[in-house]
């Protein structure tokens, strides 16, 4: 009864989003649009219930579609998603510096440069799957994890002062802090512009920064403040390197091969992808 009614409920959902549906690459990526009568934010709830449901249960495609009209091909294998040639856009993305936030060594054989919004609740979804990525990879020194702004503005007019706190957590206490702060933040935004930006010093202060010299820092405009011009350039290095929503992946391999990754891709996902990456690092030392 339960499957049936679970099979009701996408089928009558997949009707309103097909369209969406049929780029299903683009999909767990937060974007400015809506769907129908929906507002941005529901529309992305549905979305994303009906894409886990058709990533696991393909043949309703079938089912649904009218007779004579096509469905989308199947969802490639994350094998096959590793596979497919490093992306011409991507390869212009800004090289990871020491002006970097970097989790991990600086000197890993893999970086994954994440473009992100603390708005945007794929990005709030995504960041315990790249905690559990550094789990397996960061300590033996093989992946690091890079963090650039990408403040989605037609949908989170919040995006760019929370950009400002954490550039501020890591003025004030380094790229520890800088992390402790990005953890905290998305662990408790309900995302989609509803956090209370009245509670930056507070997080600031849970993770030990001095609270009075934080709020000094995060004066200024919403576009940022003092850090405005900051985070515009990651906002300008996204686009320029492919990203169209967030969170938008980048991991570049030890021979310069880049390989875009859009929306919260799950563990297994990100994980082929790294074991490319990697393997173009063992054909590089081979040579």
């Amino acid at each position: 009864m339960q499957a049936r009614k679970q099979f009701h409920f996408v089928a009558g959902a997949l009707a309103l989003v097909l369209g969406v549906i049929l780029s299903l690459p683009a999909m767990a990526t937060h974007q400015s649009r809506t769907v129908g009568n929906f507002s941005a934010e529901d529309a992305q709830t549905i979305e994303q219930i009906v894409r886990d449901y058709i990533l696991n249960h393909p043949e309703i495609i079938s089912k649904v579609l009218p007779k004579g009209v096509a469905g989308p091909p199947p969802p490639p294998a994350p094998a096959a998603v590793a596979a497919a040639r490093p992306s011409d856009m991507s390869r212009a993305i800004k090289p990871v510096s020491a002006e970097d936030h970097i989790r991990g060594s600086a000197d890993a054989l893999v970086k994954i440069v994440e473009f992100s919004d603390f708005e945007c609740p794929f990005c709030k979804r995504v960041h315990p799957t790249l905690k559990q990525i550094m789990s397996e990879y960061g300590a033996s020194g093989k992946v690091a994890w890079v963090y650039r702004h990408f403040p989605l503005d037609a949908l989170h007019k919040k995006a760019r002062k929370e950009a400002q706190a954490s550039e501020c957590a890591n003025e004030l206490g380094g790229n520890d802090a800088f992390w402790a702060f990005t953890d905290r933040l998305f662990e408790i935004t309900p995302a989609n512009d509803r956090f209370d930006l009245a509670k930056l010093p507070d997080i600031a202060e849970f993770i030990g920064l001095d609270r009075a010299k934080f709020e000094v820092c995060i004066q200024g405009d919403m576009r940022g403040g003092k850090y405005a011009a900051h985070i515009e350039a990651d906002y300008q290095d996204a686009t320029a390197s492919g990203g169209r929503g967030t969170p938008y992946m980048v991991v570049i391999a030890p021979n310069g091969d880049t390989f875009p990754i859009s929306g919260a891709r799950p563990f297994s996902s990100i994980k082929s992808v790294i074991e490319t990456a990697l393997a173009r690092g063992r054909a590089l030392t081979r040579k």
